[in-house]
């Protein structure tokens, strides 16, 4: 499998504090059956969580060696999660943007809350400077839980959605697990991906459990997918597949969550 967002670099944000830590991740996703990940740093305009490319690079650079130096067979690629704000068109003309894995792919993420005032011309923004975008777990978005009819817009804008394996075990709330039912079942999500910042936050077991819940939902072909057709595109530079029909998810539909 590929993750396109964890956060498994050192003493960059919220995510480990030591290489110890980092390296420990790494031997967790090699377990839980991952051989690539995205090294994804918060990257948030205005406050102290803005680092820069090269450092991003170098901690990847170091990460990457110290892992290949244990024989564990997995390989890390650079990025960020650069929260969606009005500043990201400036900050792309800065080269202080660092998409997924050297591709046009930015995984941007969507606020817990709303999204942001404007965020159509942002979004349309990025788009006229050639970057696709992945937005990062939608379904903890507390307005787009709501207000699901954005969810089908941000498709038709051209987004693709990122929807975090955590979400459908309950790791976030009773609300979010359901927008992330929501979305498997109307063929909304294009990636699953960890979000893991520690250890624990992507074992086999847990993603063992979530795959079982999915399974039932969506069938295997969209796991695989999910989590590395698509996945692999991204680092590819193609267009994303969209989910496919499945006679599991044709008998999920007959039961809405929600009405339109």
């Amino acid at each position: 499998m590929i993750d396109l967002h964890c956060h498994i670099l050192p003493a960059l944000d919220d995510g480990p504090e030591t290489e110890a830590e980092s390296l420990q991740m790494a031997r967790v996703f090699v377990r839980a059956g991952y051989r690539i990940v995205a090294a994804t740093p918060h990257m948030v305009p205005g406050t102290a969580w803005m680092p820069t490319i090269d450092r991003i690079n170098a901690k990847v650079a170091g990460l990457h060696q110290t892992v290949k130096d244990q024989g564990l067979r997995l390989e890390i690629v650079s990025g960020m999660e650069i929260a969606l704000d009005p500043q990201i068109p400036d900050l792309l003309d800065e080269g202080r943007l660092l998409p997924l894995g050297n591709t046009s792919c930015l995984l941007i993420e969507a606020a817990f809350q709303q999204l942001p005032p404007g965020w159509e011309q942002v979004i349309f923004a990025i788009q006229a400077k050639g970057y696709s975008i992945l937005m990062a777990h939608p379904e903890r978005c507390a307005q787009l839980g709501t207000h699901p009819h954005l969810i089908a817009q941000l498709i038709q804008s051209g987004i693709y959605l990122q929807v975090n394996w955590g979400s459908f075990l309950g790791q976030y709330g009773r609300a979010v697990a359901r927008t992330a039912r929501l979305m498997a079942t109307n063929g909304w999500i294009h990636c699953l991906a960890t979000d893991s910042h520690h250890p624990d936050g992507h074992t086999p077991e847990r993603i063992q459990a979530a795959t079982a819940k999915l399974r039932k939902m969506i069938g295997q072909e969209n796991i695989q997918q999910l989590t590395v057709d698509n996945p692999s595109r991204v680092l590819s530079g193609k267009p994303l597949q969209p989910m496919r029909p499945s006679a599991a998810m044709s008998g999920r539909r007959k039961k809405r969550w929600w009405r339109f």
